[in-house]
């Protein structure tokens, strides 16, 4: 073998190294980025056992009314309540929270969350008096 074969393997293998510790460097700090972002995540949040809510069970709720938007409205006998089409939480009247909480309370508990579901895809807002009420009936099914 000639000396430009020679300086050609060396060429080679020497990029191979290069890109073989480049490699092994990216991964490592990329793995220090990513442990940075988890330490600082569960310092936000509190550990969640495998298939658990959170801890922050009335986000976990609220989150999974908002996905109800997208499945069509469903009524449980409460057809009287699409009058209330698009109003603010904080305006309604103590007798129409009324006629919520006699809704709510006449149905079965493990119904309450279909319902709120239902009243979601309707763009019907349940009234702020009645929320923590509804979220307690949601938890005690669970």
């Amino acid at each position: 073998m000639n000396n430009t074969t020679y300086i050609i393997c060396a060429v080679v293998l020497l990029l191979m190294f290069v890109l073989y510790y480049l490699d092994r460097w990216n991964r490592t700090h990329k793995t220090d980025r990513t442990s940075a972002n988890n330490v600082q995540a569960e310092q936000e949040a509190p550990a969640v056992p495998a298939g658990e809510c959170c801890g922050k069970h009335v986000v976990c709720e609220k989150q999974k009314l908002a996905e109800a938007r997208m499945r069509s409205a469903q009524y449980f006998d409460d057809e009287e309540l699409d009058r209330f089409k698009g109003r603010s939480s904080d305006r309604y009247t103590d007798q129409e929270v009324e006629e919520f909480r006699y809704v709510m309370y006449t149905m079965r508990q493990t119904e309450v969350r279909e319902w709120m579901e239902c009243l979601q895809a309707r763009d019907i807002e349940l009234p702020d008096e009645l929320k923590e009420e509804c979220y307690s009936m949601m938890n005690e099914t669970e």
